[in-house]
């Protein structure tokens, strides 16, 4: 294929945004209008009958045995108590992902799936390096955040559909370290570009400092043009929060998490389903005023969420990562030499191409080496997932089932 029939511009947005914002979604993209404050919860009782509504209304639905993705975190322990709530009977199995040398959080979730009486699995998740051919083709993007899918594996083996807690960190204010950086960062007078600036300051393990260098001439990167899809988020009266929530929902939410947890059930035949993301729950989070998600002054947050959870006594981990491998002992015993055999040449195809800047890269991967900053690794990985996408989906030079 010729570089030009490559989608430059979903090259540029995946490698600054991770995802590319140009095209329909799944879920309707929300507007101002459905983030005004309305109603309340302080209790947390409507948002429980909404997740309980939505759980029964789905297994009324479908018959098949049940399973959860089950951390640590408040999200995924809600809907296993909710569940086992409405099934007190039914034998439900919590699937638990635990990466070597990551942050291991199973003694807890077992501690969960104990409490409500679920049975219990570790499911072991492989490096992200040597199945990066299968993590690529199960979105036939150059994205590598579809590692999950190994859960969702388990959960086909046991043919059970597959409750998890997706949507709830966006719709009931679960990125406390981010509301807390924007608004110390926020004034009054700023405009909308500058707040799009100060969120972006808030995601930036997406992007480096000098990502402009980083791109191929065939690429016409411009900071003004990523900024752009953030102005409707960030020029109107919401409170300075509510922006936030907005783009959050509107961006990763819709643009990566949900179209990924969906083409990993396509890729195993799977049905995964989350209670947060029932409509009627979306519309009545997103409206709920913005104190009873996030305290600032206690630099917490999911408030509504956690009445619910201290009503069922859930042992929950307050800062919880999930399903994460530990990026930085994976790449020194994988990463860094599959890099070095596939990228660190001038022969690599998004150097012939121009996507990505040879110079740029050589230069943070020595970058990387001295000072280990956590950007440059993610923005590495990025641009080797990038190479594993053309050899795969544009060159075929290999499948899917290739290990590294």
């Amino acid at each position: 294929m010729s570089n030009s029939k490559i989608d430059k511009i979903q090259i540029q947005n995946m490698m600054t945004l991770r995802y590319d914002p140009r095209f329909e979604t799944i879920l309707q993209k929300k507007t101002v209008k459905h983030m005004q404050p309305e109603g309340n919860d302080t209790s947390g009782k409507k948002t429980e009958k909404l997740l309980k509504d939505s759980l029964k209304m789905k297994f009324s639905l479908i018959s098949k045995p049940k399973c959860v993705s089950l951390s640590s975190g408040i999200d995924s322990s809600l809907s296993l108590a909710i569940l086992r709530k409405l099934y007190p009977n039914e034998k439900i199995t919590a699937l638990c992902g635990v990466f070597d040398q990551s942050n291991d959080e199973s003694k807890v979730a077992k501690t969960i799936a104990d409490k409500f009486n679920v049975d219990f699995k570790i499911v072991k998740m492989p490096s992200i390096f040597k199945n990066m051919a299968e993590i690529i083709w199960i979105t036939k993007k150059p994205r590598w955040n579809t590692y999950t899918h190994i859960i969702s594996k388990e959960a086909k083996k046991l043919d059970s559909v597959l409750v998890t807690g997706d949507g709830a960190d966006e719709i009931f204010g679960g990125y406390t370290f981010r509301y807390s950086k924007f608004l110390k960062l926020f004034k009054n007078n700023n405009d909308w570009k500058v707040r799009t600036k100060n969120y972006f300051e808030c995601h930036n393990r997406d992007w480096v400092p000098d990502q402009n260098e980083m791109f191929g001439s065939s690429i016409k990167f411009n900071w003004n043009n990523i900024y752009s899809y953030f102005k409707n988020y960030f020029s109107n009266s919401l409170d300075p929060l509510k922006q936030v929530f907005l783009a959050d929902f509107n961006g990763k939410l819709l643009y990566d998490f949900i179209p990924t947890s969906k083409a990993i059930s396509n890729y195993h035949n799977t049905e995964s389903f989350s209670p947060f993301l029932d409509s009627n729950v979306i519309n009545f989070g997103l409206k709920l005023p913005t104190h009873q998600k996030y305290s600032h002054n206690r630099k917490i947050g999911k408030l509504v969420l956690r009445k619910i959870a201290k009503r069922y006594d859930i042992p929950h981990i307050e800062n919880k990562q999930g399903f994460s491998p530990a990026l930085w002992i994976d790449w020194e015993r994988n990463g860094k030499k599959l890099f070095d055999s596939l990228v660190m040449t001038e022969k690599a195809n998004i150097f012939k191409q121009k996507l990505i800047d040879y110079n740029w890269t050589i230069s943070s991967f020595e970058k990387l080496s001295q000072d280990g900053d956590i950007r440059y690794l993610n923005r590495l990985i990025s641009i080797l997932a990038l190479e594993i996408w053309y050899k795969l989906i544009i060159l075929k030079e290999i499948d899917h089932n290739h290990r590294f």
